[in-house]
Parts: C-alpha cells; structure tokens; sequence
C-alpha cells in the first residue's frame, strides 16, 4: 500500500469512527439479511455427506437445522453436511446458506442460533460447572444466544471488536456498514464493517469493545454498534422493539418472547415454552 493510500484510509477510518450510530439505523442493521461479499465457505474445501468427527475436544451439538448448513474442522479439508444431533468440536467454523438456521446445544450449557448466511468459528466452549471458558468468531452474519449467567469468560469476537457477554439473552452481527449508517459525504466510500449488538430481557448485558478505546456496557433492551477501526458508541435504550426484533430475526420454538420470572423450583429467569435444548439444562427452567 502506497503512503497516499494508507493516510487515505486512516482519514476514512477517523471521520467514519467519529459519525455516531442512530438507534434506528442499527436497528435496521440487525433486522435485515446482509448478503456477503466473499464466499463464506472456502471454494478449496471439498463438501462430503458423510460425517466424520474432529481430535479437538467436544464443543456442542447441532440441534436443529433449517436449509442447509455446513461445518469444517481445524485445520481441514473437508466441509460437512450438518444434519440434526451431530457433534461439533472446539476448531470448527460453521457456515450457514441463504435462507437457512441453525440451532446449537454447547457444552457450556448455552443455546446458539445462526441466521441465514453466517459464518462462526468455535475457539473453545467447554464444559464447567461453575466457571466457563467460552470464545466465539463471528466473521459475518447473525446469531443469538441465550448464555447462562456463570462466572468466567464468554466472548465473541469480530472484525471490528468483541462482544463480553454477562447473559442472558442477546443478538451479534456483522457485516458491511450501510449507507443509511453513514455520513453523506462517504456515501460512496467503499464501507467498513460494522458489529452491532442487542439485548434482550431484564437480565441480559454485554459489554461492547472496539479496537480502541474503553468498553461500554449494553444493559437490557438496548443496541450498541462499533465500526472497523473505531470504539465502541454508547447504547441506546430500544424498549420492547428489542424483544420484537429477536423474535423476527432468530425466532425461539413455540413462544416469543424470553422472560424473568421465578418458578416453586428455584429463583432466576425461567422461560415460558418447551424448547428441547433448554429443557436438560438445570438453570433454564420451564415456567410454571
């Protein structure tokens, strides 16, 4: 890269950083579908139905799948046809079609749904009882998840930040900035990718970190966003249109919404539907 270009794109990166982020616009951001600019899944890899299982430990198993799905192993060649209750293992990436989903159980007692045309890498999510050890990759798309609240390390980490996750309930994505996110004067300017996050019911908070700067801290009900080469921007307190979203864009089975009510069994949030994966886990009680 030439010295005129590289202070091009240092100028792109302050003046962009420094256009703050509406709540509408990331709002829109989330709620629509971001097709993507590389192919997700790497044209060398060779694509086989027959399943055969990683040396890395356990990570997680395949729940549900809607559409067509694909996962390939550390240092693999191979791609994978994921079908229903196959395991997956620290190393993966998983890769999600058009107009496909894809629902995960993890060893760490957390659910994960990818969207349609999203790619995820497991870095490690292991099993503990009362510390977890868990680093995603998201490089495109969308997921939610729904973590159980433990003391240790959930993080997921993007192109433009990382996403320190407290529970319960939440949205990452990921993918290039819009226009409607952008300043006039750049509408031009090829875009940045942005990650933007938000959180669902009264007990889910994250905190949002960029590639400098201090962390923020998403509370309940709210949307934050941060670009490549910028921080994190302060969240915006959204209401009930965060729940409304969650639901539209990874809907949970048989109910819509997530909430925090106590049951005779125990304190905490309990969630008002059957839903399989939730179900043989001790801390996501039905509500009674």
């Amino acid at each position: 890269m030439s010295l005129q270009a590289a202070i091009m794109l240092m100028v792109v990166l302050f003046f962009t950083s420094s256009f703050a982020l509406e709540s509408s616009s990331l709002l829109e951001f989330l709620g629509s579908e971001h097709p993507p600019f590389l192919a997700l899944l790497p044209p060398t890899l060779a694509i086989e139905e027959s399943f055969r299982p990683s040396s890395n430990p356990f990570a997680g198993t395949v729940d549900k799948v809607e559409g067509v799905a694909y996962v390939y192993h550390q240092d693999d060649t191979i791609a994978y046809t994921l079908k229903e209750n196959l395991p997956l293992f620290n190393g993966d990436t998983l890769v999600t079609g058009e107009k496909s989903r894809l629902t995960l159980q993890m060893a760490d007692e957390s659910s994960l749904i990818l969207t349609a045309e999203t790619k995820l890498t497991i870095d490690r999510s292991l099993p503990r009882m009362m510390v977890r050890d868990t680093v995603l990759q998201l490089f495109f798309g969308r997921i939610r998840s729904l973590v159980k609240k433990l003391a240790g390390e959930y993080t997921i980490r993007t192109p433009t930040g990382s996403v320190g996750v407290r529970g319960t309930d939440f949205m990452v994505a990921v993918a290039p900035t819009p226009a409607s996110a952008r300043p006039v004067w750049m509408k031009h300017v090829p875009a940045t990718l942005l990650t933007a996050v938000l959180t669902g019911g009264r007990q889910s908070t994250v905190e949002l970190a960029g590639q400098y700067g201090p962390s923020v801290q998403v509370t309940p009900l709210s949307v934050a966003g941060v670009r490549t080469g910028g921080q994190a921007e302060p969240a915006v307190h959204v209401g009930p249109a965060a729940v409304a979203l969650l639901q539209r864009v990874a809907p949970l089975p048989e109910d819509q919404s997530v909430q925090t009510s106590t049951s005779s069994s125990g304190t905490g949030p309990c969630w008002p539907f059957s839903f399989k994966p939730l179900n043989e886990l001790k801390f996501f009680r039905i509500c009674e």
